[in-house]
C-alpha cells in the first residue's frame, strides 16, 4: 500500500507529463502535468480517444498505429520515442518529446506515454535561427561594402599613379 502511494505521489507531482490508455487508445489517466499542458479537465478526457489530443494526420492515423502493433508486434514508437505535435483543448499545437512504454497488467495492455514539452527548446532554435539569418546578411552586406571600398581605393590609387606620370 504504500509503495502505490508513494508511486502516486511520484506521477502527481513529476514535471512532465504522463498519460496512459488501453490497448483501444482509450484514455484512462492523465497527470496535473499533461492535462496543464493540453489544457483540459480529468472528466473532458478520460474514457475518450487519445487522439483528441493529436492534430492530423496522426490523429488520423492512430488507430492503425495502434491496429498495426497488435497483429504484427513490430515497434515504431514503443520503447525508442520520437518527437511530435500535441493539440491543445484551445485549438494550438505544440511539439513534445514522446516515449512510450507497454506493461501487462491484469491480463490487459496499458500504454503509458511520457511527454516532455519541447517548445521552449524551439522557440530559443529559432530564435538563434533568426539571429544566425541576422548575422549573415550584415556579413553579406559589409562584404559588399567593403568590397566597393576596395574598388573605389584601386580606382583612386589608378587615378593617383596616372597623375603621377602625367606630371613627369
Amino acid at each position: 500500500m504504500e509503495k502505490a502511494r508513494l508511486l502516486n505521489a511520484i506521477i502527481e507531482t513529476a514535471i512532465d507529463g504522463i498519460i496512459t490508455i488501453d490497448q483501444h487508445g482509450i484514455i484512462e489517466s492523465l497527470n496535473p502535468a499533461a492535462l496543464k499542458l493540453f489544457g483540459y479537465g480529468l472528466d473532458e478526457v478520460v474514457g475518450h480517444n487519445i487522439k483528441m489530443l493529436m492534430p492530423e494526420p496522426d490523429k488520423g492515423a492512430h488507430d492503425g498505429y495502434l491496429d498495426r502493433y497488435e497483429h504484427t508486434g513490430e515497434k515504431r514508437i514503443i520503447g525508442i520515442g520520437r518527437e511530435v505535435r500535441g493539440l491543445r483543448k484551445n485549438g494550438s499545437t505544440f511539439p513534445f518529446r514522446l516515449a512510450v512504454s507497454e506493461v501487462q497488467y491484469k491480463e490487459r495492455k496499458i500504454y503509458t506515454g511520457f511527454i516532455h514539452d519541447l517548445s521552449k527548446e524551439k522557440e530559443a532554435e529559432e530564435r538563434l535561427r533568426e539571429y544566425a539569418a541576422e548575422l549573415e546578411e550584415l556579413v553579406e552586406e559589409r562584404t559588399k561594402s567593403l568590397k566597393k571600398t576596395v574598388v573605389a581605393l584601386r580606382e583612386a590609387k589608378e587615378e593617383v599613379s596616372l597623375s603621377l606620370e602625367k606630371e613627369k
